[in-house]
């Protein structure tokens, strides 16, 4: 049995005093088998939903269909500065005993049959680990998930096949369970999932790219690398055969990747650039694109497939205050972490070339040299009041400016830049001429 927390326990309580069986099940016990703290949890009782809703006034119906209502036990988290920045807590979320109808959608069921007992819904459940039902004082397991547990396994309820053709996405669950607890699949569920995964060609992106970012962000992250070309759901990544059309550097590479990523910080965008910096560039590009990434993160990983070489010889303080002017601190930041992350994966020997940088970057901010159009003495109205410029040659003169003082900081004065822009304003050539040192 479980440790429940004493919110579930009340709940729980609740239920059985009003007569109705209920136990906590799902992701919530095996997360708590394994060791892990839960942070939802989910309970499964006898009250169908009019009496949820009688006995819990205060929870909140999710979903009338599947007859589940939700509590929830947490408070605001603020930094020093009062900011919220999370909640702590759990929720608690209740569902009547059912079973489900057929899937035609590839996602839910069509319709769901409430039915009386825990172990009759304990069958509709996708793996054995995720089919144990713990109220404290009982645990019912008919698909032995527990001994599951225990040998590191990932087994279904019932046909892998049926499992997987009811709703495709998961199969790229059990890869993600397996990489974030360190588990195996059973030997049927690999089959199926080789047999089955074009299937997830149907599924919506959303869906797809949520459970392989979770891939990528695991502690295993490696070994759900390798599930991912081993099942052939790769091809659904990377295109058809991309494994297989690397070069042998690439390749090198890639099998670097799944055998030290883990060694990286658990950041999914870090980790995702990784991948995409050792494929071919046409090939990353066109993955990137198809998976629908969020916008920052696409910007991320196109800055890393584009943008790296670039990173690689930024090795002075006016080169790298260009590069984060045209792409933003942001951008620069990831680039600067990736390039870390490469090191510790691919043994790069540029500690030193890195550790410069860095010192060249602390520099720039101890000092306030000025990177971007803000950062100077002067802006637009000053230009216009001056009568050196007006309307678009506002912005192209504070260009010209910054671009200097990325050379020269110690010309972020009022009276200096205002000088310069009247210089430049002048003299064309001077303008033209103004990233140029000349040899001496």
């Amino acid at each position: 049995m479980i440790r429940l927390p004493k919110e579930v326990k009340n709940v729980l309580k609740t239920l059985e005093e009003k007569g109705f069986t209920a136990f906590a099940v799902g992701g919530c016990v095996r997360d708590s088998l394994v060791g892990l703290k839960p942070y939802d949890w989910d309970v499964t009782t006898s009250a169908g939903l009019e009496e949820l809703q009688e006995i819990f006034p205060e929870a909140k119906v999710i979903s009338d269909k599947y007859s589940v209502v939700r509590l929830k036990f947490t408070q605001e988290v603020a930094d020093e500065d009062g900011n919220i920045i999370g909640e702590e807590g759990i929720v608690v979320d209740m569902a009547t005993f059912r079973k489900d109808g057929t899937y035609s959608d590839g996602r839910r069921p069509d319709y769901v049959e409430f039915v009386d007992t825990v172990e009759e819904d304990l069958k509709r459940r996708d793996f054995t680990m995720n089919a144990i039902a713990d109220n404290g004082s009982r645990v019912v397991d008919i698909f032995d998930g527990v001994g599951d547990i225990n040998k590191k396994i990932i087994k279904t309820v019932g046909d892998p096949a049926e499992r997987f053709r009811e709703d495709p996405v998961r199969m790229l669950r059990a890869i993600r369970f397996a990489s974030e607890l360190n588990f195996d699949l059973a030997k049927n569920v690999y089959e199926a999932i080789v047999e089955n995964y074009r299937l997830l060609e149907k599924v919506s992106m959303d869906r797809f790219r949520k459970e392989f970012v979770s891939v990528m962000g695991s502690a295993y992250c490696g070994k759900g690398l390798k599930m991912l070309v081993d099942t052939g759901i790769f091809n659904l990544i990377l295109g058809d055969n991309a494994i297989e059309s690397l070069n042998r550097r690439e390749k090198s590479e890639f099998l670097m990747l799944c055998d030290n990523v883990d060694v990286t910080k658990q950041v999914p965008e870090r980790r995702l650039g990784l991948l995409y910096t050792v494929i071919g560039k046409k090939m990353a590009l066109a993955s990137i694109e198809k998976m629908n990434f969020d916008s920052k993160t696409k910007q991320y990983l196109v800055d890393a497939v584009h943008d790296m070489p670039k990173l690689y010889f930024t090795s002075n303080k006016e080169a790298i205050k260009k590069f984060i002017y045209s792409h933003s601190w942001d951008r620069y930041n990831y680039l600067a972490n990736l390039e870390k992350a490469q090191r510790l994966v691919f043994n790069y020997d540029s500690r030193l070339k890195i550790e410069g940088r860095m010192y060249f970057v602390e520099q720039i901010l101890n000092n306030n040299e000025p990177i971007f159009p803000e950062d100077m003495a002067i802006d637009g109205n000053d230009l216009i009041e001056a009568g050196i410029c007006k309307g678009e040659e506002v912005g192209k003169m504070l260009t010209m400016l910054v671009e200097r003082l990325h050379a020269k900081p110690e010309l972020n004065k009022r009276s200096e830049l205002l000088d310069l822009a009247r210089k430049y304003k002048k003299n064309k050539l001077a303008a033209y001429t103004r990233g140029i040192n000349w040899l001496q």
